[in-house]
């Protein structure tokens, strides 16, 4: 580099022997911008190598490899061996890494990485090589020597080891699992990428049945899985380019012809498929563990919404709602997490909506009731979704914080017999005692509509009033009280 000055220098000395003072300038200052954009590439060039090193090195132990150096040990060795010889490769990614960095920090996480690494060491043979993959993954490779059989025993070693809880410091033990795929070289894949293909296809189906699992890459599984790894792998990429984004769709107070309140829906704009609903993604946003970043990036979304509606439309007393997974609801940091929002927008959450489904969860799991209440605590309004016909939950409804009950559409397609009109009538008086809020979801016909107008439900929710819609046409809306009255005679007519 002290070179290239250099000349630079010398031509520019040539060239100001022979050039006017004025040209001279210009040249120089050419000169100065050159050099600066060239020490500008260089310092780029090695910022981006330095922090490839860091990523690759930073959790390293003797006896393991980064990620490129297994590669091209893999590499080399297929080169070496040929077609007629095998090998097998066990990749592990863990599947809750995520939630020990949010609870303990990035530096307890990283002691928990390197722990489990010397595990998985200590099981491996000697003649493996064991990578850390990426930040909460490994991949070993096993030479020719062993059989499949052998494999797949020490792969299933490993995920027991690993899944056995341990101390992280002091008197906190944590618990930890992983998923597990191996895959076999040349049956399933002639390259490292190949290979990692496979493998990736199999971590995948393990996460979606429930992770904690150790499974065989399959040309099954290439066929019924492989368009939605493509969605897995995304979603990272997704949320670092606000990718997703909220659709609302409208409550309707069906009896003062009013708008009461817009539940959250999240949407993907995806670059290449458009704009994707959540049966697309939401699955596996739960299996990867980004189900905990939807909670806390929908919820601030809400709150900048309503602030925004709250300033078009000052008069408003308009509810916002959003869905809360059952996963979000087992953390133990969720209300802790949503406190921490609302001090930072200093709002007061009455008018925000919480809504929960899968009912049964509530009484099997006391941290899910413990945060509810918490939730309700601070302030926010709390929603049970899905509520389907049954008459134990109705006493079960008693034991908690609960504002809102949102009729499931099976209700709706239920056959009016005399039970569902008891439990209708039992429910609505309920709800009408202690103050809670029924709304009816699915209203697509006048059919269900006049249905719970004669149970004696006001709040409804469906395509016949609206479809799902952007912030901006919410708005226009709202502003326009674009809401369909239904009269006795089923003709429509615009309020």
């Amino acid at each position: 580099m002290n070179n290239l000055y250099y000349l630079i220098f010398l031509a520019n000395e040539e060239v100001n022997n022979d050039l006017p003072s004025g040209l001279n300038i210009v040249i120089s200052i050419f000169v100065v911008g050159a050099l600066a954009f060239l020490s500008y590439l260089l310092i780029k060039s090695v910022l981006k190598e330095r922090t490839k090193y860091v990523e690759e090195n930073s959790v390293i132990l003797e006896g393991t490899l980064s990620k490129s150096a297994i590669n091209s040990y893999i590499t080399g060795y297929i080169a070496k061996i040929g077609k007629d010889n095998s090998f097998s490769l066990i990749y592990i990614e863990l599947d809750n890494l995520t939630e020990i960095d949010d609870a303990f920090g990035s530096k307890e996480a990283t002691i928990v990485v390197m722990k489990l690494m010397k595990m998985i060491l200590e099981i491996l043979p000697k003649s493996s090589k064991l990578s850390k993959y990426s930040k909460d993954s490994f991949l070993a490779f096993l030479p020719t020597e062993f059989d499949k059989m052998e494999v797949l025993d020490i792969a299933k070693r490993i995920n027991e080891a690993i899944s056995e809880p341990f101390d992280l410091f002091g008197e906190t033990t944590i618990n930890i699992t992983a998923s597990t795929a191996i895959c076999y070289y040349p049956l399933h894949g002639l390259s490292i990428k190949q290979l990692i293909n496979s493998l990736d296809l199999t971590i995948y189906v393990v996460k979606k049945n429930g992770g904690n699992g150790v499974k065989i890459y399959s040309d099954e599984i290439s066929q019924t899985d492989g368009e939605y790894l493509e969605y897995y792998h995304q979603i990272k990429r997704a949320i670092d380019k606000n990718e997703f984004i909220f659709y609302y769709h409208p409550i309707v107070d069906i009896h003062k012809n009013t708008i009461f309140g817009a539940e959250a829906l999240i949407r993907w704009q995806h670059p290449e498929h458009g704009l994707l609903t959540p049966n697309k993604f939401i699955n596996i946003m739960e299996q990867s563990g980004d189900i905990n970043w939807v909670g806390l990036w929908g919820l601030e979304t809400l709150i900048k919404s309503f602030y925004q509606f709250r300033q078009n439309y000052p008069n408003s007393n308009m509810k916002f709602s959003m869905n809360i997974s059952s996963k979000q609801l087992i953390s133990e940091t969720i209300s802790l997490d949503f406190q921490k929002l609302i001090k930072k927008y200093k709002i007061n959450p009455n008018n925000i909506i919480l809504e929960f489904d899968e009912f049964s969860l509530f009484e099997k799991h006391p941290t899910v009731i413990n945060n509810i209440s918490k939730l309700h605590d601070l302030g926010f309004k709390i929603a049970i979704d899905g509520f389907g016909v049954d008459f134990a939950t109705i006493s079960q409804l008693k034991k908690m914080p609960v504002d809102v009950i949102k009729l499931s559409k099976a209700f709706l397609d239920s056959e009016q017999t005399y039970t569902i009109s008891k439990f209708t009538k039992i429910l609505v008086e309920f709800a009408t005692e202690n103050g809670i809020i029924i709304i009816s979801e699915g209203i697509e016909t006048i059919e269900s509509l006049e249905m719970i107008k004669n149970n004696g439900i006001t709040m409804a929710q469906g395509y016949l009033f609206a479809y799902p819609m952007s912030f901006e046409d919410l708005n226009d809306f709202y502003i326009h009280n674009n809401i369909k009255s239904i009269n006795s005679n089923n003709e429509k007519e615009e309020i």
